[in-house]
């Protein structure tokens, strides 16, 4: 016969199981959104892993639980970011990000289309970490009620705050698209 104590486990890895099975990508994106090398991305992940599963019990469904999924995330995220910038004393380094060989004249556009991709990642790896948070938040889909929830910031900040980081974006990319 289960006993109380297993059942909650029971139910606790249950409730993780499905989060993580719902969320997987969306977190691995988020981590990917941090951390530009492979390795880094891996140990962000497990983090965030090992964090929603410690405050799972904590849930309280006062907000969706997506919404509490990415405060969680992009808490330890930024927390991470952090913790290593003091470390390392060193702004982040996206030259492997760049790195792939430019072609003068890519013939298949599958290239030129991957190339501005790894610009943009690269650009988005420059921002600040708060114009991060919101970005990654917006293109996971969410809405400026649910960014604010996550973010603290009011949703006319952070209407502002994605107009102005698409415009920078846009001159970045266009930038590094000239100079190959």
């Amino acid at each position: 016969m289960r006993s109380d104590a297993q059942a909650i486990r029971e139910a606790r890895e249950d409730a993780f199981q499905a989060l993580m099975l719902q969320h997987e990508p969306a977190l691995r994106r988020l981590a990917n959104s941090y951390e530009a090398e492979h390795a880094a991305r891996e140990d962000l992940f497990q983090e965030i892993a090992l964090g929603l599963w410690e405050a799972l019990p904590g849930f309280r469904g006062e907000s969706s639980q997506r919404t509490w999924m990415y405060r969680i995330a992009h808490n330890i995220a930024i927390s991470a970011l952090v913790s290593r910038r003091r470390r390392t004393q060193r702004e982040l380094s996206m030259t492997e990000t760049l790195d792939a060989p430019a072609a003068a004249d890519p013939p298949d556009r599958a290239i030129l289309l991957e190339q501005k991709r790894k610009i943009l990642l690269a650009s988005i790896h420059g921002l600040p970490a708060t114009d991060r948070q919101i970005v990654v938040l917006h293109l996971e889909g969410l809405s400026y009620e649910e960014i604010e929830e996550v973010s603290g910031i009011s949703q006319n900040a952070i209407a502002t705050r994605l107009s102005r980081i698409r415009d920078r974006l846009t001159q970045a990319v266009q930038k590094k698209e000239v100079r190959k």
